[in-house]
């Protein structure tokens, strides 16, 4: 492709010197001509309509305009609530102490309202830590859209025999368990646990806000992918503020939507674009520093869409504050993700009023004159002359649809002062899920291979470690149609390390195939994408790797069962291969479980046989919690019996891989295998019967496995290849040492890597990893 240069017109976009104002804000509805950017097109304020316009060409009914103001008007007054409430000032629960986050959002009601409204009942977004409008406003869209039957059961207490009065009290309720969750109470639609930040509400495809700026961005392209697959027709609407488009793994998700595979010839008989929006709603502060003018070198968001796809991913800027221009802009990008043609990218110019927080008093960074030039074009108060001015409303029915909203919101804050606070002892429900796949629903258990499966060959009813992991795989792909693998070279090549190797051939690109280099949106959009229907394997295919993706597996996968209040599951599985003792060097030789160990909300496991890989890897599959499976390299070639049918090896569950009497060893991994010799060595040397316990899993725990065996022998040495210093050795040492202390005839003793960093020389190398000696150098200190 021949090098392009990119221009867009500045005749809307110059600003004066230390102000910053656009000029187009002196009017609500601009009338120039669309700037293009080339390498495709990028439009800016193409929208030239007003309502009357709209009205006239029956592409709006005068209900659906009320309803808009309505949306913008109930998000504004429960945010102006919030204000209020931090100086005592909102009369309704005036002594009320709130205690949230106070990210307010007002300003931007014309975004939020505008682009949930163009949105069908099934369609999904995603928010951000200031996500109360876009909340408030899917909800009240969708309740709209319902069938009686869906009202009743989001209401089941109201009696109502009319429509109307159906959907006014679902509207209330709405708003209630909004400022219940806010305000951090039980009937809050995530009990309390996510609060203003992490608001979701999955009945109405809400997949939640969230407190990590760009976060939820992956999460919403693996939604995207996962209506993709199921070709449900659904679109993802991903809103997220200017600053976040700073971030690495935003970039990562608009390069991950714009792939070939999906729309060009190995997509086969099935190309479909990533129906996925990528709404940003620039309001030209990431906290106090300025996108634009300031921390950016293009002049426009918008102008990024042309790095990743040569459509320029239907990019265009549009007013944010006019509702009807950022509801026109919406419609028009469904269509276009509905047609399989996405993903698209849409910037919304908008404001907001406020500083990032209600602490954040602005004048140290913003002008009187700007904010009165953004305010003059309020998108709340300019609707308002609209819907006067195409006579949809008079003065006293504009003044009822106020009273409606404010006397709704006052009416479902004063039950959320009153409704029940979380009990202290149920701080920890939630945590994990309970439930498995047990069963595959019909419609995921019929299967249709693209190729014949990949032969694994057993001798002596023995398979490798990599071959079980394959086998496991591929037996659960055969199940459930729903398990989808990728990462980096998995497809044709079959990974780093041939352990999936075939299964393209088998299963088909749709549910193999390769990855960007971006391990953080790897994994992100796995845990989006099984937030939304489907049970992805995703490969790290180093351990190492897992630090570049820590925020999506730690803050997303991890935490997204317990933020929602067990509103959502998150049946993920990532496998990462552990490689030490190869020579590979610092940063593709480290064991770094204990780091995940200390996450709560998944599962870590860390198989050491083949029989254990296969059984356990197919366990996960199947376990609706999010699961970091480590595999270790150095196991990969090891030969082990593995059944050829169906097993499952429970998580949470010790083996007992050697009965001894006389020390235990407890540990996992390939550090099993060395354990294994060092109790042979020592009963051979010293006719000590030493117990090796290999955990198996670390997260979950079997403490009683542990503390039986202790208890029987009296002392215990606990060991991996972990660096010695943060190991989780340490914990299940103290833990052993607190419960069973009286049982201890010696203190426990800990072996692992040397503190420092794994060296690439292999003379080197071999002194830092703990080996046998090293273990009998520690039971022999307390035998």
């Amino acid at each position: 492709m021949t090098q392009q240069t990119i221009h867009m017109t500045t005749k809307t976009l110059e600003k004066p010197d230390a102000i910053h104002i656009p000029t187009y804000l002196s009017d609500m509805r601009p009338e120039f001509e669309p700037s293009e950017i080339s390498c495709g097109k990028i439009s800016t304020f193409r929208y030239k309509g007003g309502l009357k316009s709209e009205l006239t060409a029956k592409t709006i009914t005068p209900e659906e305009a009320i309803a808009i103001l309505e949306d913008m008007l109930v998000i504004r007054e429960m945010e102006e609530m919030i204000v209020k409430l931090r100086s005592g000032a909102y009369d309704p629960i005036r002594d009320y102490n709130y205690r949230g986050p106070t990210h307010v959002s007002v300003g931007q009601e014309g975004t939020a309202a505008g682009a949930c409204c163009a949105l069908q009942l099934p369609d999904n977004i995603t928010s951000t830590h200031r996500g109360h409008g876009e909340s408030l406003a899917k909800g009240t869209v969708a309740i709209r859209q319902m069938s009686e039957e869906q009202l009743r059961k989001r209401v089941p207490k109201c009696n109502a025999t009319k429509r109307e009065e159906l959907i006014e009290a679902a509207l209330e309720e709405h708003v209630y368990r909004t400022i219940c969750e806010l305000f951090g109470k039980d009937d809050g639609y995530c009990r309390g646990r996510g609060g203003s930040m992490h608001i979701a509400d999955f009945t109405v495809g809400h997949l939640g806000a969230n407190a990590i700026v760009g976060g939820g961005v992956p999460i919403a392209t693996g939604a995207a992918m996962a209506n993709r697959y199921l070709r449900r027709g659904n679109v993802v609407c991903c809103f997220a503020g200017d600053g976040a488009y700073a971030n690495g793994v935003v970039l990562e998700a608009l390069n991950w939507a714009s792939q070939a595979q999906f729309t060009n010839h190995l997509a086969g008989d099935r190309p479909y674009g990533i129906p996925m929006i990528f709404l940003i709603c620039n309001n030209h502060y990431g906290m106090t520093h300025r996108s634009d003018d300031e921390v950016m070198g293009v002049e426009r968001i918008a102008q990024r869409a042309a790095g990743f796809a040569t459509n320029t991913m239907h990019a265009e800027v549009v007013n944010g504050m006019n509702v009807l221009a950022v509801r026109d802009a919406i419609t028009r990008a469904g269509k276009i993700c509905r047609e399989g043609k996405g993903p698209v990218l849409i910037e919304a110019d908008c404001y907001r009023y406020w500083g990032h927080s209600l602490s954040d008093p602005r004048n140290e960074y913003r002008t009187k004159e700007e904010e009165a030039a953004w305010k003059a074009i309020d998108p709340v108060e300019s609707f308002k002359k609209e819907l006067l001015h195409a006579k949809v409303l008079d003065e006293p029915g504009l003044a009822a649809v106020m009273k409606r909203v404010a006397d709704r919101n006052a009416s479902a804050a004063k039950r959320a002062v009153a409704a029940a606070d979380p009990l202290p002892e149920d701080v920890l429900t939630f945590m994990y899920t309970d439930t498995k796949c047990e069963t595959v629903p019909a419609e995921f258990a019929k299967v249709e291979l693209a190729g014949p499966l990949p032969e694994i060959k057993r001798v002596n009813g023995e398979l490798t470690y990599k071959d079980a992991i394959k086998e496991a795989l591929m037996q659960e792909m055969l199940r459930d149609r729903r398990v989808v693998h990728y990462g980096e070279d998995v497809a044709d090549y079959g990974g780093a390390f041939k352990v999936t190797k075939g299964l393209m051939e088998a299963f088909g690109r749709e549910r193999v195939f390769n990855t960007p280099i971006s391990e953080a949106c790897i994994c992100g959009t796995g845990c989006g994408a099984s937030m939304n229907g489907l049970r992805p394997v995703v490969e790290l295919m180093y351990f190492d790797f897992a630090l570049m993706s820590s925020d999506q597996i730690s803050n997303q996968a991890a935490k997204w069962h317990y933020m929602s209040g067990a509103q959502t599951e998150v049946p993920l599985v990532i496998r990462a291969s552990a490689g030490a003792g190869k020579g590979y060097g610092g940063q593709h030789s480290q064991t770094l479980e204990s780091m995940f160990c200390h996450i709560p909300g998944m599962y870590v496991v860390y198989p050491a046989t083949p029989h254990d890989a296969k059984g356990m890897l197919k366990s996960a599959i199947r376990d609706n919690n999010p699961v970091l499976f480590v595999e270790s390299q150095g196991l990969y070639g090891l030969k082990g019996p593995v059944p050829e049918g169906e097993y499952l090896v429970p998580l949470g569950v010790a083996d007992v891989k050697r009965v001894g009497s006389d020390i235990t060893f407890v540990t996992w991994g390939p550090f099993v295998h060395d354990c294994l010799k060092a109790a042979d060595k020592l009963q051979a040397e010293r006719g000590v019967s030493a117990e090796v316990i290999d955990l198996r899993s670390l997260v979950p725990l079997d403490l009683d496995t542990i503390l039986r065996s202790v208890q029987k022998t009296g002392k215990c040495v606990v060991a991996s290849q972990a660096v010695h210093i943060g190991s989780y050795t340490g914990e299940i040492a103290s833990t052993i040492q607190d419960a069973v202390f009286d049982y201890l005839d010696a203190p426990v003793k800990r072996v692992g890597a040397k503190n420092g960093i794994a060296p690439q020389s292999h003379i080197l190398e071999a002194a830092f990893l703990p080996n046998v000696n090293d273990l009998i150098a520690a039971a022999n200190q307390i035998l």
